[in-house]
């Protein structure tokens, strides 16, 4: 695909709107900044600054935006183990904070600088999503494409007016735990994708929270990174690519998918893209993904490629 192509389906992504908000987004969740500049003005949009690097909101921002630090939506259990999903009333705390209506439109954005930097705008939809925030989107190309489009930064910190947001579902369908797993391994009841980088899949490097190396058994992969395009330094995610990077791995989209990774951060980014971009509405997260699963007595690894 040429660069034009590729902004073209960028561009496009603001045109497919859902209903019955305040302010519409887009049905695949996807936002470009000439979308957010034009509605930046809207009483019902939130932009989060969902940087990692804690230091690069102070250092300069989208005009407006607030910011979560990963620590606000993450939960840490048996003292050492990162990744879980937080508790509601964290949850219920943050977005109160931020200012966050049943009304509000969020949209989030990361750095887009890397072809992976967009799963932590993933993260922020799904856990969102999991406590019934269902108009939320992901600015494509993130904090990079909108200096190369706004060019308006901010350094000054934004302090939101406290709403009375309280939570109305949890959807745990987009949530899969050990038994989940444990089925999918045994009775192949969901396809399990691992979206981590080819080493850790393959068990010659491991993360310092993951206790074992290697794959679960039956496992396929895809790479969070395979449904970004770079176009002139900027990491998009790729709408037209995100089917086929999943059918590239022999996934059968309309199969019941388990996504997982070290600490379910990748494995979000890969949902976001598998559900939104590539049609795989039938897609979970597992809760804690390796750091739990090598944590758990009996369960076998595989090492090799997949």
């Amino acid at each position: 695909m040429n660069k034009n192509k590729i902004l073209k389906t960028v561009l496009a992504s603001s045109i497919f709107a859902m209903s019955s908000f305040a302010l519409d987004l887009p049905a695949n969740k996807l936002v470009d900044a000439t979308w957010l500049k034009n509605n930046m003005a809207d009483k019902n949009l939130v932009i989060v600054d969902i940087r990692e690097d804690g230091k690069a909101y102070k250092a300069g921002h989208i005009p407006g935006a607030i910011k979560w630090a990963v620590k606000d939506f993450r939960e840490t259990r048996y003292k050492d183990v990162p990744g879980y999903l937080p508790a509601p009333l964290t949850f219920k705390r943050l977005m109160k904070k931020s200012g966050i209506t049943k009304d509000s439109a969020v949209v989030f954005y990361s750095d887009g600088k890397a072809n992976d930097s967009y799963t932590i705008a993933g993260l922020g939809v799904f856990v969102a999503e999991y406590y019934g925030v269902k108009n939320t989107a992901i600015l494509n190309g993130g904090m990079a494409s909108w200096k190369a489009v706004a060019k308006d930064i901010s350094t000054d910190k934004v302090k939101a007016t406290k709403s009375n947001w309280d939570i109305s579902e949890i959807n745990v369908d987009n949530v899969a735990y050990i038994g989940n797993v444990d089925s999918a391994v045994e009775l192949k009841t969901a396809q399990l994708i691992d979206s981590r980088g080819d080493a850790q899949v393959n068990g010659t490097k491991k993360h310092p929270k993951v206790l074992k190396k290697g794959h679960v058994p039956g496992a396929k992969h895809v790479f969070v990174g395979n449904f970004t395009k770079i176009v002139d330094g900027v990491a998009f995610l790729n709408p037209d690519g995100a089917k086929a990077a999943m059918e590239k791995a022999n996934v059968k989209i309309g199969d019941p998918i388990i996504w997982y990774c070290n600490t379910s951060w990748y494995a979000s980014g890969a949902w976001f893209a598998g559900k939104y971009l590539a049609g795989a509405k039938n897609s979970k997260v597992y809760d804690g993904s390796m750091v739990d699963y090598t944590r758990l007595p009996k369960r076998k690894l595989v090492k090799g490629d997949i």
